[in-house]
């Protein structure tokens, strides 16, 4: 994990750090920012800044790119009405993965230790073990849930209002008939 950082910027106050986000994306020029800092009482460097907003600039890149990654998994999904957003992105984890060891140079594969990747892969493989259990118990939850509220309401109409009942019956063995 990479080592804490704590820049100048990210010590001011919100405000004036949210407008030295909005400088830096609206393309102004490190001059103009420590200007501006300068005229709230905060003395930075230009090169402070330029490290401040290449930091800024890659947390943004990666916030763009996990929105649309997971933009496409919602569209996916959408597609698929039987497919769980969870699978998606599980999915998508496991393309990573796997094109992370697949870009790496065998040397650099060979010298690698894998014990935090396997621990991960296993991780992953637990997770969608563990969703699709409990898919699984779900889906038998509801279907035991509906067939006792059925089981309830046959019963009550059965002894309360047994005309209503018996078309009822007919109307469903009719519709079991016709069914392939």
């Amino acid at each position: 994990m990479a080592n804490r950082r704590h820049a100048i910027i990210d010590q001011l106050e919100p405000q004036i750090q949210e407008t030295v986000k909005e400088m830096l994306r609206a393309n102004f020029t490190y001059k103009d920012i420590v200007d501006y800092l300068a005229s709230n009482g905060t003395q930075v460097s230009q090169s402070a800044v330029c490290r401040y907003a290449a930091r800024f600039a890659e947390t943004t890149e990666a916030l763009r790119m996990a929105q649309e990654n997971f933009r496409g998994i919602m569209e996916e999904t959408a597609k698929y009405p039987n497919l769980d957003p969870t699978d998606g992105i599980l999915r998508l984890i496991s393309h990573q993965l796997l094109d992370a060891i697949n870009g790496m140079p065998e040397e650099q594969r060979q010298a690698k230790n894998f014990d935090e990747l396997i621990k991960s892969a296993v991780a992953l493989t637990r997770a969608v073990a563990y969703k699709k259990q409990v898919d699984v118990r779900s889906k038998e939850l509801l279907e035991n849930g509906a067939d006792q509220f059925a089981g309830a309401l046959f019963d009550a109409m059965a002894t309360e209002r047994p005309e209503l009942y018996k078309q009822l019956r007919a109307f469903l063995d009719e519709k079991k008939e016709k069914s392939p």
